[in-house]
């Protein structure tokens, strides 16, 4: 399998990427299987955040929230019908995240260096790290319990004195993650969690904090709304992070409310919003988006995000004139 991606800017050099998003080789037999190369997996059920997803770095440069950079790995799991899924994961180096430059957007007013880049507490792009993960599905009940020792995805911002003048840098520490998520499905409810407990990382005035991170909520699953073939799906979650106004987290106490609307037509079009809203009341985030194929091969999607109600003291801040539509064409051969 492999998977190769490739994206221009012509305005912000930075933000150009070519990166194998996966291509490994895969052996596997009844129990088992074992991957080497580069893959993106994806641990969580949350929709808002997945804080136990810890294995791939942010592409932070692409303008999605979500979106992820292929990781080098060497990944060993082992399937039993009783005992569950084990997965063993080494990580032989680190992929670094994108970032935008002076020129892009998203960005803080005070924009991250892309050099010189910070590795603490023993940590390198070099410097190997692993994970381990157990999930197990009893009936409509699914949990998992994970591990990660190594270079934190989340980027520190570290304030330097270069030339005489101030300068912030992107900062990586060696972390220890202890996480879980399970979730619970009761007719058309489903009840979701992720929990957090990590070491190593600085917070936002650059001081190591051990801390714990949650969050949890319900999805509500109505089928033939209207009438109609179509399927609505509504979301309601609360985020925390016990770091408080030291968190470098902009969701660490907040309601995230969305909803899905899959017409359940030819063309796969779905209908996507969300808000989220901040109960310290530094900011709140809205999104919309809606998707559609126009021919066997092709889909578009138009994706409107937006601030408000944004204090000069909170991170969105930076954000406050960055309202944008994007508009995506994807091509499938």
């Amino acid at each position: 399998m492999l998977e190769p991606f490739y994206r221009y800017d012509h305005h912000d050099k930075e933000r150009s990427l070519f990166d194998i998003s996966q291509g490994y080789m895969l052996y596997f037999n009844e129990y088992s299987e074992i991957k080497i190369g580069k893959e993106k997996i994806f641990w969580g059920v949350a929709e808002l955040k997945n804080l136990v997803d810890v294995i791939n770095s942010f592409d932070s440069a692409s303008g999605e929230e979500k979106s992820k950079l292929g990781q080098s790995l060497i990944s060993y799991s082992y399937i039993n019908d009783n005992f569950g899924y084990i997965d063993l994961i080494y990580m032989p180096e680190f992929h670094k995240p994108t970032q935008v430059g002076e020129k892009g957007r998203l960005r803080l007013n005070l924009p991250t260096q892309n050099y010189n880049t910070v590795y603490e507490g023993g940590a390198g792009e070099k410097t190997p790290s692993w994970a381990i993960k157990w999930q197990n599905s009893n009936g409509d009940f699914d949990i998992s319990f994970q591990l990660f020792r190594g270079t934190s995805r989340d980027s520190s911002t570290l304030p330097i004195i270069e030339d005489g003048k101030l300068k912030y840098f992107a900062g990586f520490e060696r972390i220890t993650q202890l996480g879980s998520f399970f979730q619970k499905v009761h007719g058309p409810l489903i009840f979701k969690f992720e929990g957090i407990k990590r070491s190593g990382q600085k917070n936002s005035k650059y001081e190591r904090e051990n801390y714990h991170s949650y969050i949890t909520g319900i999805e509500y699953v109505v089928t033939r709304v209207f009438n109609k073939i179509w399927d609505l799906n509504l979301f309601a979650e609360y985020s925390n992070d016990d770091r408080g106004s030291n968190s470098t987290d902009i969701f660490q106490n907040d309601i995230f409310l969305g909803s899905k609307i899959n017409l359940n037509d030819v063309d796969g079009t779905e209908i996507n919003q969300a808000f989220t809203i901040d109960l310290d009341g530094n900011g709140n985030t809205g999104s919309f988006e809606i998707s559609t194929r126009i021919n066997d091969s092709i889909r578009i999607a138009a994706d409107y995000s937006f601030y408000w109600s944004l204090k000069s003291t909170d991170t969105l801040y930076s954000f406050r004139r960055d309202n944008y539509l994007g508009i995506k064409i994807t091509n499938y051969f």
